[in-house]
C-alpha cells in the first residue's frame, strides 16, 4: 500500500496523522431536542480505532432558527456542552472538527416557527447576531475538546446560498462579487479567532461547483478561496452541487475541479465525493489535495481505512443508494448494507 496516503501532513496548527479524513456527514438521527443520541457517540468511538487523519463531526447548528431539519445536532447554548464532550472524548486520540452550519431557507418547517434566514431578507444586524452566534458555538466547541471547527459554506445552506449569485441578490457589502458573497463565512472566521484565539483552527467545506457545472462559478471559489486564506481559514474541503449523487463512478467526483483549484489555492485542499478505493485517495493527492475525505465508505464499513492499508485492492462495497440519508428513526440502521450497523 502507497506509504503517502498514511503519512502525517500539517495543515495550520493541526497534525493529521494520515491523509483520510472522515466527513462531516449529518447522521440525522438527533433527539428532538436536537441533544446527541448515544447511537452517534458510538460511531465516533467506532471511528477512532481507525488510521483516519481526522474526524469531522456532523452538521451542527449553532442557532435555533437555523437548525435545517428536526434530526439535527444543536449547539447554541451551553446545555449542549456534555454532548460536545461525549464526542470529542470519543475521537480518542485522532483530531475532531466541529462542523458549524446555519440552514438558511432550508430551516424553514424545521425551526420551531422561527423567522427564516435567507440571503435577501437578513438585515445587517441579524448578520452580525449570527456571526457572533458561530463564535459563541466555536468557543464552547474548544471547550468541549475540539480540536477546531469547520463552517459550512456548501450544499445550500445558509453560507452557500449567500454564495451563489441565484440566491443572493444583495446590493450591500454581502452580494455582487465573489468577495462580497464570501463575506459572511469570512466574518465568521475573524470572529471565531476573535473568541478563541488565532491559532484555533478554521476549516470550511464549499461546492466546488455550480448547479451547471460553470467556469464562472469556479473562478468565484477561486476568489473565496484566496479570501479564505487571507482570513485565516485553515484549509477547504472541497464538494460540489449534487454533494451525494446516487451513483456508483470510477473516480472521485470533483477530481478535476479540484486539480485547477489546486493551482491557485492560498489554503490546502481537503476532496470529498465519490472515493471508494486506494487508487482515488492517490488519484486526489495526485490532483494537489492534502487528503481524501470519505462519508459514504465509513457507514458503510467502519474499518474501511484499515482494509485500504491492508489490502491494496480493496473497494468499498458501498452502493451510494442513498439509504444513509433517510432520518436515523425510520431506518434504524446506518447502512442498507448491514442489519446490525
Amino acid at each position: 500500500m502507497s506509504s503517502r496516503i498514511f503519512t502525517p501532513v500539517t495543515v495550520g496548527s493541526l497534525t493529521l496523522p494520515t491523509r483520510i479524513v472522515r466527513s462531516a456527514t449529518e447522521l440525522f438521527g438527533s433527539l428532538p431536542d436536537g441533544h446527541v443520541p448515544p447511537e452517534e457517540i458510538a460511531i465516533y468511538r467506532r471511528l477512532s480505532r481507525e488510521p483516519l487523519g481526522l474526524i469531522l463531526t456532523a452538521h451542527t447548528c449553532v442557532s435555533p432558527e437555523g437548525r435545517a431539519n428536526r434530526y439535527q445536532n444543536a449547539f447554541w447554548d451551553d446545555g449542549y456542552l456534555p454532548d460536545g464532550h461525549a464526542i470529542a472524548e470519543a475521537c480518542g486520540q485522532i483530531p475532531c472538527i466541529m462542523q458549524l452550519g446555519h440552514g438558511g431557507m432550508k430551516a424553514k418547517g424545521s425551526n420551531g416557527g422561527l423567522p427564516v434566514y435567507t440571503p435577501d431578507t437578513m438585515t445587517e444586524r441579524e448578520i452580525r447576531e449570527l456571526v457572533c452566534a458561530f463564535g459563541r458555538a466555536a468557543l464552547r466547541a474548544k471547550e468541549a475538546g475540539f480540536a477546531g471547527v469547520m463552517l459550512h459554506v456548501a450544499h445550500l445552506y445558509l453560507f452557500s446560498q449567500f454564495f451563489y449569485p441565484e440566491f443572493n441578490h444583495r446590493t450591500d457589502r454581502y452580494g455582487g462579487s465573489a468577495e462580497n458573497r464570501f463575506r459572511i463565512a469570512a466574518e465568521c472566521a475573524e470572529e471565531i479567532h476573535a473568541v478563541c484565539g488565532d491559532g484555533y483552527p478554521v476549516l470550511m467545506k464549499i461546492n466546488a461547483t455550480d448547479r451547471d457545472g460553470t467556469a464562472e462559478y469556479e473562478r468565484d471559489v477561486a476568489d473565496a478561496l484566496r479570501v479564505a486564506g487571507k482570513c485565516g481559514i485553515a484549509a477547504a474541503e472541497s464538494s460540489g452541487w449534487d454533494s451525494a449523487p446516487c451513483v456508483i463512478t470510477d473516480r472521485p467526483y470533483f477530481l478535476d475541479v479540484v486539480r485547477r483549484l489546486a493551482e491557485t489555492a492560498a489554503l490546502p485542499l481537503i476532496e470529498v465525493g465519490g472515493i471508494r478505493c486506494a487508487a482515488d485517495v492517490e488519484a486526489i493527492l495526485d490532483a494537489g489535495a492534502v487528503a481524501a475525505s470519505v462519508s459514504r465508505p465509513l457507514l458503510c464499513d467502519p474499518s474501511f481505512p484499515t482494509r485500504l492499508r491492508e489490502e491494496e485492492r480493496h473497494r468499498s462495497p458501498c452502493r451510494s443508494c442513498g439509504f444513509c440519508f433517510r432520518p436515523y428513526p425510520e431506518r434504524g440502521r446506518i447502512c442498507a448494507m448491514h442489519k446490525s450497523s
